[in-house]
């Protein structure tokens, strides 16, 4: 191998792009992801009291006069559900909405 080929590794290993590291982005993707966490657990919580009052979405529509568009939406966790249209869902479902917020710690 001569200097020239060396040269041109070099060249080579400075033209290669460092992975983006960007923190900023790092975390808008965590915040993404515990969002979707809680969706899921929306929905989750969504499909067990209509399974317990056998309600359809049908049904939850026509009690709380919301679309079944949305409420399909909401099931699917591709919207984020206003806390009127939760509570809507609670009195519909005959149950009690409830929202807190407990430690992280010890999660990791």
């Amino acid at each position: 191998m001569n200097n020239e080929d060396i040269n041109f590794i070099f060249e080579q290993i400075n033209n290669l792009k460092k992975p983006d590291t960007d923190p900023k982005k790092e975390t808008q993707e965590s915040k993404k992801d515990t969002l979707q966490e809680v969706l899921n657990m929306v929905s989750e919580e969504i499909q067990r009291v209509l399974a317990e009052n056998n309600f359809t979405q049908e049904d939850l529509c026509r009690i709380t006069n919301m679309s079944q568009s949305n409420i399909s939406k909401i099931q699917n966790g591709k919207v984020v559900p206003r806390i009127e249209t939760l509570q809507k869902i609670a009195n519909a479902t005959n149950t009690r909405l409830v929202i807190s917020f407990e430690s992280m710690e010890g999660d990791e």
